[in-house]
């Protein structure tokens, strides 16, 4: 009978690490030029996005507590996904 060999059998599945450090802020994505930002929708069901220009928050400000302050002017839900937009940087 053959032996069994821990190589052959397939990867753990892990889960990473959650982000513990210090909070991404309007500063910091400025800092990469970056002044726009996607917001996305919490509702499942409305899939309404927007792109607005981040300069009228202060530096300081971290994009993580404009999500459950955002509102869709679609459905009028309160709660969004808000991120840099870095599309105008892509390179194709």
């Amino acid at each position: 009978m053959r032996s069994h060999d821990p190589h052959e059998d397939p990867p753990a599945k892990r889960r990473p690490e959650p982000y513990r450090g210090p909070p991404v802020t309007l500063g910091h994505m400025r800092a990469l030029g970056c002044r726009h930002l996607l917001i996305y929708c919490s509702n499942g069901l409305c899939h309404h996005s927007a792109i607005i220009e981040a300069d009228h928050w202060p530096d300081q400000t971290a994009i993580r507590d404009l999500c459950p302050k955002a509102v869709c002017t679609r459905c009028g839900m309160i709660g969004a996904d808000v991120r840099p937009d870095w599309s105008p940087h892509v390179v194709a």
